[in-house]
C-alpha cells in the first residue's frame, strides 16, 4: 500500500468536517483533488470508508476504526518530529531509564508525570528490563539511570537509596495461607522458594535468603527460574511461596494470592543507579523527585 502522510491527514480532516467542501477549504487544496485523495485512499486499503449522502460525509464503521488509529499514529509522529527538533536545537536532553519489573507496577506510573509536571527540559525513554539487568545496562552507557531492589555495587555505578520496600509472600490461590491477612516468615516453615537465579542479582539474591535466614525459616528448597511471573504455576503445589516487593501486589492476578508480612524486617532497598562520572544536573533533579515519590508510595 502507498499510503502516503497526505493522504491520511487528508482523510482526518474529511472526518472532522463530514464534508469534503468545508475540509478542502481547511486544506487549501480543490474539492475534486480531495474527493479523488479519499477515493484513491479507500482503493489502497480496499474498504469504503465513508457513507456519502445529500448532506455530506459520515464515517462508515471502518472508517471509525481507522481514524482512530491514523490519529493516534500521526500524533505519535508529530511529537517525534517535535522531539527530534528540540534535541537538535538543543532544547531538550534524552535520558534513558531502565528499571527491574516490580518497578513498572506502582513507581514508574508514579513517577513519570512526576517528572512531566516539572516541566524539566527532558525526554524520558523508559525500559522495563530483568531483574539484576539495570546496573549492567547503566554501566555500558545504554541507559543513563536506573531503579532497582538491592542491585550489585560497582566502582564503575553510583547507587542512592531512595526507599525501603516491604516485602509480601505471594502464594496459590489455593494455600492454607491465601485468604489471610498478614503472615510471619515463620508460619511458611518447610516450604520452597520460588525466586530469581542467584548470577542474575547476587545482592538482591542474598538479601532475601537472609531475610529468611534472620526470621528462622529453613528453606527445604529454592526453586531457581529468571523469570518467576510466567511460574507462577509452580505455587500451585501450595508448598512454594515467592517473596516479592510490595508494590508487585497491585497487579491482581486470580491464581496468586499477596499476603502482607508481619516481619519488620522483611524489607529491600529501592535504588537509584547512575554512573560514577556521570554528574549532570538532570539526572540529581529524576533522584530527587524519584525519592519524593518513592517515600510517598512505600510510606
Amino acid at each position: 500500500m502507498n499510503l502516503t502522510l497526505r493522504l491520511l491527514r487528508a482523510f482526518v480532516v474529511v472526518s472532522h468536517e463530514g464534508h469534503v467542501g468545508r475540509a478542502a477549504a481547511r486544506l487549501y487544496v480543490s474539492q475534486p483533488a480531495l474527493s479523488q485523495d479519499i477515493r484513491r485512499l479507500e482503493r489502497e486499503i480496499g474498504v469504503i470508508l465513508f457513507e456519502r449522502g445529500s448532506k455530506g460525509l459520515s464515517l462508515t464503521p471502518a472508517g471509525e476504526e481507522l481514524l482512530r488509529s491514523v490519529e493516534s499514529a500521526l500524533s505519535t509522529l508529530d511529537h517525534g518530529i517535535s522531539s527530534a527538533q528540540a534535541i537538535a536545537a538543543g532544547d531538550r536532553t534524552v535520558v534513558r531509564l531502565a528499571y527491574s519489573p516490580s518497578m513498572g507496577n506502582q513507581l514508574m506510573p508514579a513517577l513519570l508525570p512526576a517528572l512531566e509536571r516539572e516541566k524539566l527540559s527532558l525526554i524520558v525513554e523508559e525500559s522495563e528490563v530483568d531483574t539484576g539487568d539495570v546496573g549492567p545496562g547503566v554501566i555500558s552507557g545504554r541507559y543513563d539511570v536506573g531503579f532497582a531492589h538491592s542491585p550489585s555495587p560497582d566502582q564503575g555505578l553510583l547507587l542512592s537509596q531512595l526507599a525501603d520496600e516491604r516485602l509480601c509472600v505471594a502464594v496459590a490461590a489455593s494455600h492454607r495461607l491465601a485468604s489471610a491477612t498478614s503472615v510471619r516468615l515463620a508460619d511458611l516453615a518447610g516450604s520452597a522458594l520460588l525466586i530469581w537465579p542467584r548470577d542474575s542479582a547476587p545482592e538482591y539474591y542474598d538479601l532475601i535468603l537472609d531475610i529468611c535466614a534472620r526470621a528462622g525459616l529453613e528453606l527445604p528448597e529454592v526453586k531457581q527460574f529468571r523469570h518467576i511471573t510466567p511460574r507462577s504455576y509452580l505455587l500451585d503445589d501450595n508448598q512454594t511461596f515467592s517473596l516479592l516487593p510490595k508494590s508487585t501486589a497491585t497487579i491482581q492476578r486470580p491464581e496468586v494470592r499477596f499476603v502482607d508480612l508481619d516481619d519488620e524486617d522483611a524489607r529491600v532497598p529501592l535504588m537509584f543507579v547512575r554512573r560514577s562520572d556521570d554528574d549532570r544536573g538532570e539526572l540529581s533533579v529524576i533522584e530527587n523527585i524519584a525519592r519524593q515519590v518513592s517515600r510517598r508510595l512505600m510510606a
